[in-house]
């Protein structure tokens, strides 16, 4: 019974939290556009006149690049703080009933976080990729309207 309503709650805890970090990144998003908007509107008329900045490339820029911040924040970091904690008190809690094994677990932290910055690296290298893709979508859409 006490295990029972002991998961009832971290679930709750766990939704409560996702929806709050969702919340802030959905407000930084839409703070995030409104900046880029105005400033995209106070631009000289030149600005336009490069192929790279007309409508539809500047239409993609606004959708994708404020919605790639929101990935970043938002519920990322809730995530991220929530894996550093844990890490941190399974460290602590593993030194106090076994420190031998604690020290040979620790050998094998930097392998893993180099294996998450090299998966890190190639996710960037996609998305760079996938955004030139998106504002030439982006062109080809404005222009057959």
């Amino acid at each position: 019974m006490f295990v029972n309503l002991n998961n009832m709650k971290s679930v709750h805890i766990y939704i409560i939290q996702n929806f709050l970090f969702a919340c802030s990144g959905e407000a930084l998003t839409k703070r995030l556009r409104a900046k880029a908007f105005h400033a995209l509107l106070r631009q000289e008329i030149a600005y336009f006149d490069n192929p790279k900045n007309n409508t539809g490339a500047l239409c993609t820029r606004l959708a994708t690049e404020a919605s790639a911040v929101q990935g970043a924040t938002g519920v990322r970091i809730g995530l991220t703080l929530e894996n550093i904690a844990s890490l941190g008190i399974g460290i602590i809690l593993s030194f106090v009933f076994s420190w031998q094994l604690t020290l040979l677990i620790l050998g094998f932290v930097p392998l893993m976080v180099a294996g998450g910055y090299l998966q890190s690296n190639l996710m960037t290298g996609f998305a760079s990729n996938d955004k030139e893709t998106f504002e030439d979508a982006g062109k080809v859409r404005l222009s057959l309207k």
